[in-house]
């Protein structure tokens, strides 16, 4: 078994341990494996295990290592999670199902003016900044509630939930449940939070969409 394939059985069964101790349904958690910075050859192993989502930071090495491959396996998705320029829209919705980081009205103008029948992009999700870092995007928090409303006015996009990163080295719980309450204060069901140091936490605090790259794919190279 290559090691891929046993990283991602321990951790969707950390993910299958987590939701029986804290009431979730598995089946109800979207595991995006990130492959930023892996080549081509190292997405194989996990194509092989029959794993179709993951994430890509940037637009450009997304379509270089899988607009190839989305031919190939019908069911695959990409989602974009890392930050997103607005001259890049065109090229981002005919890869990504869904984008993750959503976090200026000019990318909700551009994405709502670009959408076609032959885009593959479905959701997006609004990324908010719930630390207040200045090295980080998304919406702050005191201006969540109205960024939501004017995004009403983009009627062909659909806006699935919230996004977040907590601070590194601090306990991400408190930024978890902010996020939490954020979501259901303006009806909004699913929330992208967690990775490979701390899905599990996540998860416990509403985690719909979990980010997990190195914990499965392992040790990242440059490309």
């Amino acid at each position: 078994m290559h090691i891929v394939e046993q990283n991602l059985i321990n951790i969707k069964e950390r993910i299958q341990r987590t939701c029986f101790e804290f009431d979730r349904d598995p089946n109800k958690i979207k595991l995006i494996v990130v492959t930023k910075k892996f080549d081509k050859e190292a997405l194989k192993p996990i194509l092989d295990c029959g794993h179709l989502l993951f994430g890509e930071n940037k637009v450009q090495e997304a379509s270089a290592k899988w607009l190839d491959l989305l031919k190939i396996y019908k069911d695959l998705e990409i989602h974009m999670v890392g930050g997103l320029q607005s001259n890049k829209i065109n090229e981002a919705i005919s890869i990504f199902t869904c984008i993750h980081s959503v976090d200026r009205k000019k990318i909700l103008e551009g994405i709502n003016k670009s959408l076609s029948k032959d885009s593959l992009l479905k959701d997006v999700f609004i990324q908010v900044n719930i630390s207040n870092e200045s090295s980080k995007g998304g919406i702050g928090v005191s201006e969540i509630d109205s960024f939501l409303e004017g995004s009403k006015n983009y009627k062909r996009i659909n806006i699935l939930g919230l996004m977040t990163m907590p601070p590194p080295n601090e306990e991400p719980s408190v930024y978890f449940a902010l996020l939490n309450k954020l979501a259901k204060k303006n009806s909004l069901k699913y929330l992208s939070m967690g990775m490979s140091n701390d899905f599990e936490t996540a998860i416990a605090l509403g985690a719909t969409h979990i980010r997990v790259g190195e914990a499965v794919m392992g040790p990242r190279f440059q490309i």
